[in-house]
């Protein structure tokens, strides 16, 4: 599990400069530009220091292989987001709908570890067989989905709690 979050988290990372390159050089803020690079750069350093540089944490006893488990609960997450643009776009009339951003569409898989993180972490001793499916454990990734769709609504929340 945790190479899987480790993959995530640097796949995300480097969409994220990415993007920003791509920022500059439609705009061309050069200052902004390497300022961003330098705080996901920090943000990277950081991470390998704090997880990936010392020693590993080991669980003992036989523990059931979850990649399985935690990939589909990721697409599930990702597919939430990727619904909640689509939703934001096609409720307003075709007139009204402002033309395809990748920008806007791609941001919030690029910040998904900050929603998957949580939602892996409340599921963390539940192993789900993906080819062996209940009601009861679907509603697990029903849940995953959730948290996709709803990502902004609850950035937004808490950004307005800050603000009070």
């Amino acid at each position: 599990m945790a190479n899987l979050s480790g993959a995530v988290f640097w796949l995300s990372l480097a969409g994220l400069i990415v993007l920003t390159l791509r920022n500059f050089l439609l705009s061309k803020n050069i200052a902004r530009s390497l300022l961003l690079i330098a705080i996901l750069s920090a943000v990277g350093v950081g991470y390998y220091a704090l997880f990936e540089s010392g020693s590993q944490i080991r669980p003992k006893g036989d523990q059931p292989n979850q990649w399985a488990f935690i990939v589909v609960l990721y697409v599930c997450m990702l597919l939430g987001m990727a619904s909640n643009y689509a939703y934001g776009r096609f409720v307003k009339t075709k007139s009204a709908r402002p033309p395809f951003d990748a920008g806007n569409f791609v941001a919030p898989m690029l910040a998904s570890p900050l929603v998957f993180i949580p939602l892996l972490g409340a599921f963390q001793d539940t192993y789900v067989d993906p080819a062996n499916l209940t009601v009861p454990k679907v509603m697990i990734f029903l849940v995953a989905f959730e948290n996709g769709f709803f990502w902004k609504e609850i950035f937004d929340n808490r950004r307005r709690e800050q603000e009070r």
